[in-house]
């Protein structure tokens, strides 16, 4: 009885399965290089369609989903501390503006990139240096990308923007991406 039951399913599965590649080729979802038995229907070989992968092409700059557009950085002790890292390296966009608010006598001294510090060079016109007193705010919109690098012009500080965050009391890091 079991053996006369397994025969049945199995001879229903066969027929299922066959019934199911008919109606693929028919509807041209199954290709096949099979040829039919049947004198009266036309036989063709079917093709491969070619299956083409798209190529990866080189990323284009676009701006940084994750540099904001403003920047917060304030002096703690003898520190520049961007508020959005918790350090003294700020990222932003370009075109984007940062405020430093000072407590205590300091003022804004950007530093001439070289090889040795790794930094970009500010723009010659790019007005940076500025005093300012306690409790005053400073902007700045930086328009260039770059990576660039400041100090309290009272306290010094060369950044190294190779390998943040530099030496002496208070260098700064500004990367400035698209």
């Amino acid at each position: 009885m079991l053996k006369a039951l397994g025969l049945s399913l199995t001879t229903v599965l066969l027929l299922g399965l066959t019934s199911c590649a008919e109606q693929g080729r028919r509807d041209g979802n199954v290709a096949t290089n099979t040829t039919s038995t049947t004198p009266s229907a036309v036989t063709t070989p079917a093709t491969a369609t070619p299956v083409t992968t798209p190529t990866p092409t080189a990323a284009t700059p676009t701006s940084s989903p994750a540099a904001p557009s403003t920047a917060n950085v304030e002096n703690v002790g003898f520190k520049w501390v961007d508020r959005a890292s918790n350090s003294p390296v700020t990222t932003i966009k370009v075109g984007g503006t940062i405020t430093w608010t000072v407590t205590g006598d300091h003022s804004l001294e950007k530093v001439n990139g070289n090889a040795e510090n790794g930094c970009d060079s500010f723009d010659p016109a790019f007005i940076f240096d500025t005093e300012f007193e306690d409790g005053n705010t400073v902007k700045r919109t930086f328009n260039k990308v770059g990576t660039f690098g400041y100090m309290c012009g009272v306290h010094r500080g060369e950044p190294n923007c190779k390998t943040t965050p530099g030496t002496g009391r208070m260098p700064g890091i500004i990367k400035v991406v698209p």
